[in-house]
């Protein structure tokens, strides 16, 4: 049994050349996923006054200001699709697409399969991935976690704890997965001002 070469916690079988079907599979993502978080990150070159995040750098002109990190990320992002897609041209000895990171993109996703079963294949992965994962770290710095806590004292429904990592270590909210809903909110959730009012119904339910 061959395995992924690319870093897992345990060893994984090989589905698709040498890589796992869940590189294989994130690969795929981010190749689709790619141009979206282009343009997206774009948005944030506007001449808004406002750098992303919180470290904005100055350029010339007093109306924009910009984070070197999406400059960088997006420079990145057009090099590795279209140094790719150069590969699989003179690899496979066919047309080229259009000079645009969408095009780039659908004619890699075009030509993933075959590329993953290539000597180079888990490197191109690395690379796809690569890039996604930063422009995903940069379009959303603090994403929601959310982990399941317990059976829900209100209904046959699991507890799912949301928590942002800049947050402190107790979860924001805590929402019942089978909630009913009112006016678009779930009944069934507690933020952590209602932690003891929770934790008394969870005591009631189990004795």
């Amino acid at each position: 049994m061959s395995t992924c070469p690319l870093v897992h916690a345990e060893p994984a079988e090989s589905t698709v050349g040498r890589l796992c079907r869940w590189h294989a599979t994130r690969a795929r993502k981010a190749v689709e996923s790619i141009p979206q978080a282009y343009y997206a990150l774009a948005a944030r070159l506007q001449p808004t006054g406002q750098g992303l995040g919180s470290i904005p750098t100055h350029t010339m002109d007093p109306g924009l200001n910009l984070d070197h990190r999406v400059v960088a990320c997006r420079s990145d992002m057009r090099n590795t699709t279209s140094t790719w897609a150069r590969v699989v041209i003179e690899e496979r000895q066919v047309t080229a697409p259009q000079d645009n990171i969408q095009h780039a993109c659908a004619f890699l996703s075009a030509h993933l399969d075959w590329s993953l079963r290539q000597p180079w294949g888990h490197q191109h992965a690395l690379d796809l991935i690569g890039v996604w994962e930063t422009s995903r770290s940069l379009l959303d710095p603090n994403p929601v976690r959310r982990f399941a806590v317990g059976p829900c004292p209100e209904c046959t429904g699991t507890l799912i704890a949301h928590i942002r990592p800049a947050d402190s270590l107790l979860p924001h909210e805590v929402v019942c997965d089978a909630s009913p809903v009112e006016d678009g909110y779930p009944t069934h959730a507690w933020t952590a001002d209602k932690w003891l009012t929770l934790g008394r119904k969870i005591r009631r339910s189990d004795a």
